[in-house]
This record gives C-alpha cells, sequence and structure tokens, in this order.
C-alpha cells in the first residue's frame, strides 16, 4: 500500500487517467478492506462474548433441567389400557416411578354399550384397539379426577368405577361426537 501511495503522491504526473482511476480505486478498496478486519476483530470479540454467555446459560439450564427431571418423574404418570383376552376384559394401568395402581374398567360389551351412548353409530369402532384408544383418551383426559398422589409419591385412585370415570369425562365436555338420542 505504501507503494502506491508514494505512486498516488509523488509520480502521479506520468501516468493516464486509466492508471490513476485504478491506483485511486485499489487504494479505496484498500481502505475499505482494513475498515472491515477491525469490524470483523470487533465482532469475533461481541461472538466470543456472547457464546461465553450462551454456555453459562446452557449449563444453567441442564442444571435445572436435572432438577426438573426429579419433580416430573414424581408426577408424570403413565397410562395403560390393558386387554384380557381370557376374560374378554380391560384393566386400565397408573404408573409413576414409586407405584403402580389398576382399575378394572369391565367387559367388552358393557364397555361398548357405555361408550356408543356418546358416539355416532359410524364413528364408534368397536375393534379392542379403538376401545383401548378411547379409554386411554377418557382417562388421561381426566386423571386428575380420579387419583391422586399422596406426600410419598404413591398413587391413590379416589374413583374406581367405570360408570363413574364416564360421569367425571361428559362432565369435563371433552367428548368429540355427541348423539342426540330421540
Amino acid at each position: 500500500m505504501k507503494k502506491i501511495q508514494n505512486i498516488n503522491d509523488s509520480s502521479n504526473k506520468g501516468l493516464s487517467k486509466q492508471d490513476l482511476y485504478l491506483i485511486n480505486n485499489y487504494s479505496k478498496i484498500l481502505l475499505k478492506e482494513n475498515e472491515l478486519k477491525k469490524t470483523i476483530k470487533k465482532i469475533n470479540i461481541k461472538k466470543s462474548k456472547i457464546k461465553k454467555h450462551y454456555l453459562e446459560l446452557k449449563d444453567k439450564r441442564k442444571q435445572l433441567s436435572d432438577k426438573i427431571k426429579s419433580i416430573n418423574n414424581k408426577l408424570f404418570i403413565t397410562t395403560s389400557i390393558v386387554f384380557d383376552k381370557r376374560w374378554k376384559t380391560y384393566i386400565c394401568i397408573l404408573k409413576n416411578s414409586k407405584s403402580q395402581k389398576s382399575i378394572y374398567i369391565g367387559k367388552h360389551d358393557l364397555v361398548i354399550n357405555c361408550l356408543a351412548q356418546y358416539y355416532q353409530k359410524d364413528k364408534l369402532n368397536d375393534s379392542i384397539d379403538s376401545i383401548k384408544s378411547e379409554l386411554k383418551k377418557i382417562i388421561t383426559s381426566i386423571q386428575r379426577k380420579i387419583i391422586s398422589i399422596n406426600d410419598d409419591n404413591e398413587i391413590i385412585i379416589k374413583v374406581k368405577k367405570f360408570e363413574k370415570i364416564i360421569k367425571l369425562y361428559e362432565e369435563s365436555g371433552n367428548w368429540e361426537y355427541w348423539t342426540n338420542k330421540n
């Protein structure tokens, strides 16, 4: 750059306008390049500070996440619906990290009759898988109404009869299909 500045300053008398134009453009580009280098350095410094702050926040989040997982394990309840083929009955199993409880739901025909009153005839599929899916949806949506958790993180069943569970679900208003009985 110094050579070009010397050419620009001292011996520009013998150069054509085009050469002077090129030298002038080169000088401007070089100045702009130096400005951009300085800006990049500043940005990199900011970037390293931001990255350091980000990593600190990430570590804090991980620490809190571990604590939240332990809380979640106390509150998280897995709901499973099982069909016993021998007796053609459904059973609901509620499980958390400390305990497991089950609720006898009823025989297949009784469950279908109980659910059929709330669904259009063509909407209720009486296959075992669809009934299990529907029962799981019902139980999960009103789970806090039918069970509670004590201080030892054990599940306590408040409602044991399927008819009462259906009543609670009906009161919740979560039915997707309703029929009009005439």
